[in-house]
């Protein structure tokens, strides 16, 4: 017999720290309801389209998504400055927050 593991639903995510080019941790919310839907804001378009994004604009969709995430917690970012903080060294450290939002635009 298989035991389930309960999940807490009401459990609250806990953000995560990205360390960019620059040295500094910078904070990523918890993905939540209101999280997604401000990056979609953010973003100009929604969650549903950032696959397709991400296949015919790849560098300025990932630069897009990865600035809309920083700037919920970090509102003095620009575009421009988060584009030059995401260097290929710290690229390992973006994957696993970007392949959670990637997986909910499914």
């Amino acid at each position: 017999m298989v035991e389930k593991k309960e999940t807490n639903i009401l459990a609250e995510e806990k953000p995560k720290y990205l360390t960019l080019a620059d040295s500094k941790d910078y904070e990523i919310p918890a993905l939540n309801l209101t999280t997604l839907a401000n990056v979609e804001k953010t973003m100009g378009f929604g969650l549903g389209q950032l696959q397709d994004k991400m296949v015919t604009e790849t560098a300025s969709t990932l630069r897009l998504i990865i600035y809309a995430l920083l700037k919920e917690t970090n509102p003095k970012l620009d575009l421009e400055e988060t584009g030059k903080l995401v260097t290929f060294d710290v690229m390992k450290n973006v994957s696993e927050v970007l392949s959670k939002v990637l997986s909910i635009a499914v």
